[in-house]
């Protein structure tokens, strides 16, 4: 008998067992193939249910939700379907910013971005809300997606699912399964049918919306959350890139398919990675050659900007939204040994307005040589002025690295995703 998960690699292997007991990288329900759009979600689900992360970025209250509604129809007279242009090229920008300089930016895209239009190219950036608002400044190029939300919640509110005896008796098996291990009633139907819905609505939107744009390429992050978009582009020839946006590994279900990786259609054509680490990270389902080593612009232009900053006997923590309070309680019982730095907690944005909830890290704040550090010091400038990093499998921790930064790494959940990041840098300590 399974037990349940305690682990992100435990989780992991349970959702593998079921994808090849089940055969669900096949499973479709009116012509999608509805665990290959969902699995991601599912396993954050259940990971919120087993314990293994908390809760990755803060959540909005139902005032907030409100009043970024009204933005949203605001700005939906600004840029909607009628004010869509041809364009050669589509961006995905990632709707979480960082104020660079006074200028709010998407570190992953904005280079990238000025590079295709310096070199002639005809570019439309699609721009989704951060927490319902927009940061940056807008451009010629940007165009706000916020109609696109409101339509489609509003289109699915019309669309019908009817499941045949078969695929509820599928469900049933895969509902009893996580009862079994995880002690809940869990709706998977419910849960299916929902994403389903959501998927058929983004998808006819985006279909059409390409049928207007007509680009040659899209570009995107977070390839694993587009997938109604991916099959827009695709029925209508368009090549799909992902840019790395973060740490991958065997454990991240974004990207990993262990049981089947031929029958997949949702993942982009292409995929770009940061450097030839990366691109041998593991095997992608996709071939090679469509794996290629392109740059993290925004990483060049931050290190050329401190290069002259001289280390200090500085250390700096690098949390991160969904175990944030494991890191805090972890690093709290090996304190004594780190008494003598100062101690640079550099919160994850997700964590701005909730870390006080952490109750390990209330008590780290009491300490004089701790300091509790949002966005007043760029992390960056942290990472060149620090002789030391500890975190667990946060992207940073890779950048630390080129910073010049000694490691040592938490031993809690999602540390099974740095096993090859050990296994280069031999230098690396581990707390247990």
């Amino acid at each position: 008998m399974i037990s349940q998960p305690k682990t992100m690699k435990e989780l992991c292997e349970f959702i593998w067992y079921l994808e090849e007991k089940y055969d669900l990288l096949l499973f479709e329900i009116d012509g999608v193939k509805i665990w290959q759009h969902s699995r991601v979600k599912l396993y954050f689900k259940l990971a919120k249910i087993s314990g293994v992360f908390s809760q990755p970025h803060d959540s909005l209250s139902r005032f907030q939700k409100i009043k970024n509604l009204l933005g949203y129809i605001k700005n939906s007279f600004i840029n909607n379907y009628f004010t869509l242009k041809q364009n050669d090229i589509v961006v995905l920008s990632h709707p979480r910013v960082v104020n660079i300089d006074g200028e709010y930016i998407d570190i992953y895209t904005k280079y990238f971005i000025d590079e295709l239009i310096q070199s002639g190219q005809k570019v439309v950036e699609f721009e989704s809300a951060y927490l319902g608002k927009h940061y940056k400044k807008r451009t010629e190029c940007i165009h706000y997606t916020d109609w696109i939300e409101l339509l489609q919640r509003f289109e699915q509110l019309f669309i019908k699912v009817i499941l045949t005896n078969e695929q509820k008796n599928t469900i049933n098996k895969i509902e009893d399964e996580i009862k079994t291990v995880f002690g809940v009633d869990f709706l998977l139907s419910e849960f299916l049918i929902n994403h389903l819905k959501s998927f058929k609505s983004i998808h006819r939107i985006y279909n059409r919306i390409f049928q207007v744009v007509n680009p040659k390429h899209i570009y995107m992050l977070v390839s694993y959350f587009k997938a109604p978009i991916i099959k827009a582009a695709k029925d209508n020839n368009i090549q799909v890139i992902e840019l790395q946006h973060g740490t991958f590994g065997k454990y991240h279900l974004g990207y990993s398919f262990p049981n089947d990786v031929n029958s997949l259609n949702y993942f982009p054509d292409k995929f770009y990675v940061w450097n030839d680490f990366w691109k041998g990270m593991m095997k992608l389902p996709i071939t090679e050659k469509n794996i290629i080593v392109d740059s993290f612009r925004y990483l060049s232009v931050q290190k050329e900007k401190y290069n002259h900053l001289k280390k200090k006997n500085h250390l700096v923590i690098l949390s991160q939204g969904s175990i944030g309070e494991q890191i805090a309680e972890k690093f709290l019982e090996h304190f004594e040994k780190f008494k003598d730095y100062k101690i640079m907690y550099k919160l994850h944005p997700g964590e701005f307005s909730r870390w006080k909830s952490y109750k390990s890290l209330q008590k780290l704040n009491e300490f004089k040589n701790v300091l509790i550090i949002k966005d007043e010091i760029p992390l960056y400038e942290l990472l060149a002025m620090s002789v030391l990093q500890i975190g667990v499998y946060s992207t940073a921790l890779y950048e630390g690295v080129e910073f010049g930064c000694k490691t040592i790494l938490l031993d809690v959940n999602g540390i099974e995703n740095m096993d090859r990041f050990i296994q280069v840098y031999d230098d690396i300590q581990i707390l247990e």
